[in-house]
């Protein structure tokens, strides 16, 4: 059933999808879930629960199924932020104070304080609460990577320090997987500390920057392998695989999204000879993902 998910964008609720994945069958998954009560997607499964609690548990089923389909040698990496209790889904603001989460949440049912770990102005520690539970899981934890932000999004407080900064987990699911350490040297990701600005994506606001995923790609894959995003928003991993010749396989439950990561792709497969030499693109025949593209040739 591989085949019918490979070089294409499907839209769906990746949880469900993944069912039909063979197991240890995928090289490389990237990706980067919906942070807890911070964006307005749509339609989300996940992000919107009422305790952040469940939002952990929830997001630990994925990872689960995450270590049944990811081949013995193949990594995984995490990019997950974190969030103040109080903020974002937990307050409804009014007038110039007022986010478009305040709208999106309206009815949606807030956690009340427990004066524990629910206290107003906690930092929930949700990236780390995330990793250990996947420590209980069987995965092997083999860098925190921190991405630090020369140009983070503005979260200012009068009372503490500026955020300018997100976790990128790295996990195996055994000792001996792939990792070419010559080429992080050579890209300069050798390090636990990776500095690399936000670049968002049209309507996707947070979307990867394609800088830093080719580099992951690079490092923990091979030529041909295949990468999974199961959150693939405007298809950033998708993108970064093809320039660098490795087959994709994107689950998205967003039907916009799903549109801008089909158009993101075939703009990126079209791209002039010269561009795509340059960058070491996927080739026609394995790239030849969907009617959508036979179409657009036809019409081109």
């Amino acid at each position: 059933m591989l085949e019918t998910f490979l070089n294409k964008v499907t839209l769906g609720d990746s949880q469900k999808l993944m069912n039909e994945i063979p197991n240890d069958s995928i090289n490389l998954i990237i990706t980067s879930p919906p942070y807890f009560l911070c964006r307005l997607y749509g339609n989300e499964t996940i992000g919107r629960e009422e305790n952040p609690l469940d939002y952990i548990q929830n997001l630990l089923s994925f990872t689960k199924e995450f270590k049944r389909i990811l081949h013995k040698e193949g990594s995984f990496y995490l990019n997950i932020g974190d969030v103040y209790f109080g903020t974002k889904g937990f307050s409804r603001n009014k007038g110039k104070y007022s986010r478009k989460t305040d709208v999106h949440y309206l009815e949606h049912k807030i956690a009340k304080p427990d004066g524990k770990y629910l206290q107003y102005k906690q930092l929930l520690m949700i990236p780390e609460r995330v990793a250990i539970g996947m420590q209980e899981q069987g995965w092997i934890l083999r860098n925190k990577i921190i991405w630090e932000k020369p140009n983070p999004v503005p979260s200012y407080s009068k009372d503490r320090r500026y955020p300018v900064y997100e976790h990128i987990f790295h996990f195996v699911k055994s000792r001996k997987y792939y990792f070419d350490l010559q080429k992080a040297k050579e890209l300069n990701h050798h390090r636990d500390i990776i500095r690399n600005g936000i670049e968002p994506f049209k309507e996707h606001q947070a979307s990867f920057p394609l800088s830093l995923i080719k580099p992951l790609i690079s490092i923990t894959s091979k030529e041909g392998d295949i990468v999974f995003d199961p959150f693939l928003g405007s298809g950033t991993t998708a993108v970064a695989s093809i320039l660098q010749n490795r087959k994709f396989i994107g689950f998205e439950i967003s039907p916009d999204f799903c549109k801008i990561a089909e158009q993101r792709i075939l703009e990126t497969f079209l791209l002039p000879e010269s561009v795509k030499k340059a960058y070491n693109p996927i080739r026609e025949e394995i790239f030849m993902f969907n009617e959508k593209l036979n179409q657009y040739k036809k019409n081109a």
